[in-house]
């Protein structure tokens, strides 16, 4: 090679020259190397701190791959499991920060492996990886009412300097992929980049349907694979999934993937999965058979309820009512048993059940009445879809059906004091899957109309010498009743004395209320009435023969849901419904009225105001009508929503003026 050679590294070198040892060459370089991974590290954390300012760690990378078999389920029934692997590098925005890594599990699925690894660079700036600590394990249930088998697996991730980055694997298998049901984008963390893959082999046919994309850059790639298809998803820059009060469910507001099995080929056999709402039911129906209800444990109880009865609608009301009052809801899951129903004398022994034994009992006890009566699934207003989308995520509770006279009526025993052919807000409009052995129907929970949801609020004042006093009177009706009732008998009695009292004061501390008294509590389907005496006195201000006087006041509900810059969400309120106001102030003889605010009507689609008051002789009236049709107050309008407070808070302080003779 004549005078030159090639050294290990590539470049030529003149012969006989004294060589410098490969180890002290590498232990120049390798600082370098350290280097510049830190350098990019930092940089990378310096972007994503600007990204996300709120968050003291990020994902760098998410990545989840689903894959699927073929087994044998419940019954030794043939089904598709699912495997989903996850690969999720984080990163320090912060030079001190920690975040809980955790995925949940039940008897549907297993945690195969959950591994947190810490990046490491080791000698000639090779990367390894090494387990840094033990996952803790244990139950995801804390609730009273709610009892469940599902169980947390997390690490608490410690990092000690900014920009230092971790990486955690996890493997999840579904035992069957029915539920397998949504897979969400965002999570409890921040992340630059997410990609979602899923592989469907040849024999497996699968609908996967999209969420919430709109507002989203979200890519989809389809491509061949050896033996099936692959579908990737990749999207960018997602914010936390975070937690705020009165908001939307996560499947109204997060784009997210629905996976649904609709068949697959089983030993050269077409097997069904959930290709149409027929196919849920038969799954539900299937499970439902398994319940085994032993109705004439029940029969002596039910003539009981209904003996001396004469009409229908009594006797349908009193096994409803009774149910309502007599079972304590308690919300259990356990592996199939939170599909399937808890037997009807099994309730009715243990008077508790969940929504499904609930129902179950109520169907079974009106049957016995001689009434057609069904179990009825159905996806509450938490839940956005509807029966086009055959998957278990569109339901989560169960109603009973009993069809009297050729109509429908939807009777849910978990909502205590609700009135018969009154609906709670949370399923009105909802569809409902209505089971009749080997058929179903599916028909829609009336939406009722939103005046009968109201809080009416009638006050009369006398001016005098001064003293401004009178008597108010406060009914609610619908939910408003419902939710009264539901949360007053819960309470101990001295607490229901400052309730009653709270309802008249108007969230004002220095009115006083006396002489308090109500309509009959125990009757659920009654409208609820409060009504007593006032003392307005501190919201009269006299200067020489002027008099001012404020008779309005803000509703006290109202002042949680003015959102701040970092409100991400709508607001979800308890209902749709309807404040009502009307007050007349009487004035002594001689009294003259100077002048009286101007009135306010502003109207949006989910909230409207018409204010006004009007004068004649010596009395004065107001009234005020506050709707909120929808039940929500939506992102998108926080702007005019700010400003239609803004506009209420200042109506609501202004004072008439009163010129005394």
């Amino acid at each position: 090679m004549g005078l030159a050679s090639i050294s290990y590294f590539g470049q030529p070198e003149i012969k006989n020259m004294r060589r410098t040892p490969i180890y002290l060459l590498l232990l120049l370089i390798l600082p370098l190397r350290g280097y510049c991974q830190a350098e990019d590290d930092i940089f990378e954390a310096n972007r994503l701190k600007k990204l996300f300012p709120d968050d003291r760690v990020a994902a760098v990378l998410v990545e989840e791959e689903y894959n699927f078999e073929r087994s044998k389920g419940t019954d030794r029934l043939p089904v598709v499991t699912a495997t989903k692997n996850t690969g999720i590098n984080f990163i320090s925005l912060r030079e001190s920060a920690a975040i809980q890594y955790f995925d949940f599990y039940n008897s549907f699925c297993k945690i195969n492996s959950f591994k947190q690894l810490e990046k490491m660079k080791g000698m000639f700036g090779i990367k390894k990886n090494y387990n840094v600590g033990y996952a803790i394990d244990r139950s995801a249930s804390s609730s009273e009412i709610f009892s469940d088998d599902s169980r947390v697996k997390f690490f608490n991730i410690k990092f000690t300097g900014y920009a230092d980055m971790t990486r955690v694997e996890t493997e999840k298998k579904y035992f069957d992929s029915k539920y397998l049901t949504s897979v969400y984008f965002n999570s409890f963390f921040p992340a630059k980049e997410k990609l979602i893959r899923i592989v469907v082999p040849d024999w497996l046919e699968l609908d996967i349907r999209e969420f919430n994309f709109a507002g989203y850059k979200v890519t989809k790639q389809r491509s061949p694979d050896k033996n099936g298809t692959v579908y990737t998803y990749r999207i960018q820059n997602l914010e936390t999934m975070k937690n705020e009060d009165q908001a939307p469910s996560a499947a109204y507001l997060f784009p997210h993937l629905v996976i649904i099995v609709k068949s697959f080929q089983y030993d050269g056999k077409k097997e069904k999965g959930f290709a149409d709402a027929g196919d849920l039911y038969n799954w539900y129906h299937y499970l439902y058979n398994k319940c085994n209800n032993k109705p004439e444990e029940l029969k002596a109880k039910v003539t009981e309820l209904i003996r001396g009865k004469t009409t229908d609608v009594d006797k349908i009301k009193a096994i409803y009512y009774w149910v309502q009052d007599n079972i304590r809801y308690i919300a259990f899951e356990d592996g199939l048993a939170g599909f399937i129903p808890a037997p009807a004398q099994e309730v009715y022994k243990a008077k508790y059940g969940d929504c499904k034994g609930m129902a179950n009992l109520l169907t079974e006890m009106l049957k016995l009445a001689g009434y057609p009566a069904y179990i009825t699934w159905i996806g509450t207003k938490h839940i956005p879809y509807d029966y086009s989308l055959p998957s278990l995520c569109v339901d989560n509770h169960c109603i009973s059906t009993v069809v009297l006279n050729g109509k429908e009526y939807f009777l849910d025993g978990t909502e205590k004091y609700v009135p018969f052919g009154d609906y709670a807000w949370r399923i009105q409009g909802k569809e409902v899957l209505i089971g009749k052995g080997d058929k179903y129907e599916i028909k829609k929970v009336p939406v009722m109309d939103v005046d009968k949801s109201k809080v009416l609020t009638q006050c009369s004042f006398q001016l005098q010498d001064n003293v401004l006093k009178g008597h108010v009177k406060v009914t609610l009706t619908g939910e408003e009743r419902t939710g009264f009732h539901q949360f007053y008998h819960d309470l101990p009695s001295d607490d229901k004395k400052k309730l009653l009292n709270r309802f008249l004061e108007f969230g004002n501390k220095n009115l006083t209320v006396a002489n308090v008294k109500t309509s009959d509590l125990s009757d659920r389907e009654l409208p609820v009435i409060i009504e007593g005496d006032i003392d307005l006195s501190n919201y009269v201000i006299t200067e020489e023969k002027d008099i001012y006087a404020g008779i309005d006041f803000f509703p006290e509900d109202l002042r949680g849901i003015i959102p701040d810059a970092k409100r991400q969400q709508d607001y979800e309120l308890h209902s749709g419904y309807t404040y009502q106001f009307e007050t007349e102030l009487s004035l002594p003889a001689g009294y003259k009225i100077s002048s009286l605010p101007q009135a306010l009507k502003l109207n949006y689609d989910d909230y409207s105001v018409d204010a006004a008051y009007s004068a004649s002789a010596n009395k004065i009236s107001f009234r005020k009508t506050l709707s909120f049709p929808n039940g929500r107050i939506r992102k998108a309008d926080f702007e005019n929503w700010k400003s239609f407070t803004k506009k209420l808070t200042d109506f609501n302080s202004n004072l008439i003026l009163i010129r005394k003779p």
